[in-house]
């Protein structure tokens, strides 16, 4: 059930996208504001109250619903997965700004490139090249289809199905949203739900970069991953960005935490053994740069991995009806 579940929903969520403004949407919004607002005294206790509450009393109402449903009948648990993956996974909640990126590119409109960006990500645009706005899009776009497809399909494949999904994009938003700026979460609830939400993807984050390495060039996934995901701030995000830097080819970094321009080369010593007097530079990976003609080339990246773990779960399916 979980194969059909999957397909039928990503098939679905292309016909008929979920918009930005649904009843879904306002209502996640409503629920971390007001456990943040009711709960969140400052202290330890209160802020995991905060984060039960936005994150994982969500989860439990979803499996409370799912296993009333197998009771009744399969079929209405079948539609209640499909339902809960429809809110939670899928490419087209944020393939949008991606697509609008590429082709302002194509149309050599670099302006409204760097305005859509600005708009998607809430960035300072005003500078950045093609060449700048094209690597930004890349990364942006990777971690989202991390945290929009691959990771949500690996929490609802474990034992919870559709709880874990909702556990997961839960975990995701109220992370972002309590660590933004404005928030008036407090300092405990803040580094709470990022480190909660770090461990949630611990595990899916590697799963994806494995399935990079696999689906493009291993040899040198493998390797990026090896030596350049430190760059990155959360390794997390590292491991992700690095695999498919290698897998496709180019160099990616724009999000990647500056290093010294005399630092140690990857895995002859801690960076953290740099001295912090050293002028910082940005990261330089080995690959080519991003050009908008490699934007097509991450997509099919991502579909192809997306592809790998379907045929996979099929193949489990089938294994399963046979045995």
């Amino acid at each position: 059930m979980a194969f059909f579940s999957v397909l039928l929903s990503l098939l679905l969520e292309q016909v008929k996208p979920l918009g930005r403004l649904s009843l879904v949407y306002t209502l996640r919004t409503w629920v971390a504001d007001f456990a943040s607002r009711n709960f969140d005294a400052g202290e330890r206790r209160h802020g995991l109250a905060a984060w039960f509450i936005a994150v994982v009393l969500p989860a439990l109402l979803t499996l409370g619903v799912y296993w009333a449903a197998l009771r009744v009948n399969l079929l209405l648990a079948f539609a209640w997965n499909v339902a809960v993956l429809y809110f939670t996974l899928g490419f087209r909640q944020f393939s949008h700004y991606f697509t609008d990126i590429s082709d302002a590119l194509n149309r050599g409109d670099v302006p409204g490139a760097r305005a859509i960006l600005r708009q998607w990500k809430s960035l300072d645009t005003l500078e950045m090249s093609a060449d700048d706005v094209v690597q930004q899009t890349i990364e942006h776009a990777l971690v989202a289809a991390q945290r929009y497809v691959l990771g949500v399909f690996f929490w609802f494949l474990l034992p919870l199905g559709p709880a874990g999904a909702v556990l997961y994009r839960m975990a995701e938003f109220t992370a972002g949203k309590w660590n933004s700026s404005g928030s008036e979460a407090s300092p405990w609830l803040r580094e709470f739900a990022s480190r909660a939400f770090f461990v949630l993807d611990w595990l899916p984050a590697r799963l994806t970069a494995v399935g990079y390495a696999v689906v493009g060039n291993f040899e040198e996934a493998a390797d990026m991953w090896r030596n350049y995901a430190r760059l990155w701030p959360d390794s997390n995000t590292g491991a992700m960005l690095a695999s498919a830097a290698g897998a496709v080819g180019i160099r990616l970094g724009a999000t990647a935490n500056p290093v010294p321009a005399e630092g140690p080369e990857p895995g002859e010593h801690s960076w953290g053994e740099a001295i912090d007097a050293e002028p910082l530079m940005a990261p330089q990976m080995p690959g080519a740069v991003p050009q908008s003609g490699h934007l097509r080339s991450v997509v099919g990246l991502v579909w192809r991995s997306v592809l790998l773990w379907m045929l996979l779960l099929a193949v489990v399916t089938i294994t399963m009806w046979v045995s």
